[in-house]
């Protein structure tokens, strides 16, 4: 399980600097919400992460023969991730936390784990 969480820390890692660039950016050159564009960007670094993980982190699954609805099932993992750190970005900007890398880090922080284990126990349970 250690060895698997590294793995997918990995990975997500790589979605992780895919999604903050991209939110970094987007926050630049747009005037859309903060919040806004977390969710939407988290759910871009988790179309890498699939990618990523399917090929590295997670053995084949229970839903493997089922593409579909195994894609699904991960990027609704990544939308419950999303949602928390729309949430979380929300609070520390209500708490006059204004700093993008630090709202990403500390919501990335809550997301990582709870989406690893959306994923590890249900998306690719054997």
């Amino acid at each position: 399980m250690i060895k698997r969480i590294v793995k997918y820390g990995g990975t997500n890692g790589v979605a992780f600097v895919f999604d903050t660039s991209l939110l970094y950016i987007l926050d630049l050159i747009t005037g859309i919400n903060r919040v806004y564009l977390a969710f939407f960007c988290y759910i871009c670094g988790s179309l890498v992460s699939f990618v990523l993980a399917k090929r590295f982190v997670f053995p084949k699954g229970w839903l493997q023969e089922k593409p579909a609805i195994e894609f699904s099932a991960y990027i609704f993992g990544g939308i419950i991730g999303a949602v928390m750190t729309a949430i979380i970005f929300a609070v520390l900007i209500e708490a006059g936390i204004n700093n993008i890398l630090t709202q990403k880090i500390i919501a990335g922080f809550f997301s990582f784990f709870t989406v690893f284990l959306y994923r590890n126990f249900f998306v690719f349970k054997k």
